[in-house]
């Protein structure tokens, strides 16, 4: 049984729970109140209890059914409103969970099509001539393949959750508070200011993370970081082109398109720029 059919047959439970308490509420004070205006009619002249009774009954009968149907049509309407908005926020969070799904198969495959081209050129090479360092680069290819994919599972399983809850952040600090994390003899070129920004503090250390491993593992030897006015430029030279398959960067498009940021990425000769925009 889906989710979805769970929440339906307790919305319809709730509905028809409610309805039959407020039915029988009803029905039990009117039928007191009649017995009430009995008593009192009953001690009205015979001429004038006859007319009294019928109509005096049938009007407060019509005023009591007037009222109980426009509650229940309010309740209706405010059941319908809520079931639609549990509804809407299910079915938001299984379309996250799906597009998430969709975002890792294209990570994972994406690694592999690299790998297994890397794999189709040293085995050309290997049909016209068996040497040693050919199979040492399919080795070394694997590993790498291997490593790639045991990192990409545990940045994934360390992605923050996307909550509503902002408050106030300074990128500069928790840029400076991130760098740490990398052991590296490329020189670092910092150009920061103060850059208040409101977002969820987890997405943003994620998203600096991932640029700056991307830098230092891909840079030759400098990497120039810039925080100004709610952006963060950095630039870094090539160690090699068409290392890796930057993994990093697919799953900070994913944050920052996830979160409304805008991020642009180019390489132009042999260095590399990328732009984030918050």
């Amino acid at each position: 049984m889906s989710f979805q059919l769970k929440i339906f047959i307790i919305f319809a439970i709730s509905v028809v729970l409610i309805f039959s308490v407020i039915n029988f509420i009803t029905i039990n004070f009117f039928t007191q109140q009649q017995r009430y205006e009995k008593e009192i009619l009953s001690q009205l002249p015979y001429y004038i209890k006859a007319y009294e009774e019928e109509s005096y009954i049938n009007e407060r009968f019509k005023k009591y059914s007037k009222t109980i149907l426009i509650w229940e049509v309010l309740f209706i309407l405010f059941l319908s409103y809520l079931f639609y908005k549990i509804l809407n926020i299910i079915s938001k969070k299984e379309k996250e969970q799906e597009e998430f799904l969709r975002f890792l198969f294209f990570v994972l495959s994406h690694k592999i099509g690299n790998f297994l081209s890397t794999l189709n050129t040293n085995l050309e090479i290997l049909r016209l001539k068996q040497e040693s360092r050919v199979i040492d680069r399919l080795q070394t290819s694997c590993n790498i393949l291997s490593e790639e994919i045991t990192k990409t599972i545990e940045t994934v399983k360390k992605l923050p959750a996307f909550r509503k809850t902002l408050k106030e952040i300074n990128l500069k600090e928790i840029l400076m508070k991130t760098i740490p994390n990398f052991e590296t003899r490329k020189k670092i070129i910092l150009s920061l200011k103060d850059s208040f920004i409101n977002a969820n503090e987890e997405i943003v250390e994620t998203i600096l993370f991932l640029i700056i491993d991307n830098a230092f593992k891909y840079s030759k030897s400098k990497i120039h970081i810039k925080i100004f006015k709610k952006c963060l430029a950095l630039r870094n030279d090539f160690a090699e082109l068409g290392k890796g398959s930057g993994v990093g960067l697919q799953i900070v498009d994913y944050l920052a398109k996830k979160s409304g940021y805008t991020v642009k990425y180019r390489a132009k000769g042999e260095h590399f720029l990328l732009i984030l925009k918050f």
